[in-house]
């Protein structure tokens, strides 16, 4: 079973300073997450082999990511919402993977800010998007309507109680299936992205109204966000 190690956001700061003065070597690490480091390396060899693309990286590492830890024996639901593990793994582990996507500067995505620590991120907008099996996940994320914008704005808006994961996941999913001519009318305009608008209508709507209690349950309640903006998915 995996042992869990974690690493404090107090003490993130001087193991990250650490590691970029002994770059390009990495921190020493058992022979367990020795292993992870290892097995992690080869993944991202694979993905940097056939994807450039920062949507397309943050998609295939993250459907790797998500299979291999959830295979790891002692990964729970728990592991994965501890943000000090992800710390743990981003600063101690494969710090250089990060730095791939990110530099070695650039603190937010390695310890300093939870919600964009990158293989955190990464792991949970797998997660959300989860439509039964790996092969069903990737073709919805690679519907052309989702980019790097949607990866923070599904991860970051988690509710009071957190995420509602189906909901989530209907979400991605119905937005899927949204006509282009649709999503024409809204892409030039970050601020007011289809995606954005539905997130933000979510998170207000979820204040009042209990989604499993929607006549339809989930998916219904999922489905009149839509229609409320007069799209028909």
């Amino acid at each position: 079973m995996m042992t869990v190690k974690t690493l404090k956001r107090t003490d993130a700061l001087s193991a990250m300073e650490e590691w970029r003065r002994i770059y390009p070597s990495l921190p020493e690490v058992n022979n367990e997450y020795l292993k992870i480091r290892k097995d992690l390396e080869e993944l991202n060899r694979i993905v940097r082999e056939e994807y450039s693309q920062e949507y397309d990286i943050d998609v295939q590492f993250g459907i790797h990511l998500y299979n291999y830890m959830n295979n790891l024996s002692g990964f729970t639901m728990r592991v994965a919402a501890d943000d000090d593990f992800w710390r743990y793994l981003s600063v101690k582990v494969v710090p250089h993977i990060v730095a791939m996507r990110w530099g070695k500067d650039n603190d937010a995505h390695y310890w300093k800010m939870s919600s964009r620590i990158w293989l955190r991120v990464i792991w949970w907008y797998v997660h959300l998007s989860w439509q039964g099996n790996t092969k069903n996940t990737l073709e919805l994320l690679k519907f052309p309507g989702f980019d790097t914008d949607t990866i923070l704005n599904l991860v970051e808006r988690a509710g009071r109680k957190g995420y509602n994961v189906d909901v989530y996941r209907y979400i991605m999913h119905y937005y899927s299936k949204v006509p282009q001519d649709v999503l024409d009318k809204y892409k030039n305009d970050k601020q007011r992205s289809l995606f954005r608008v539905i997130m933000k209508l979510n998170t207000a709507r979820a204040m009042v109204i209990e989604p499993g209690l929607y006549p339809g349950g989930e998916r219904e309640y999922v489905r009149s966000l839509f229609s409320d903006l007069n799209i028909i998915v």
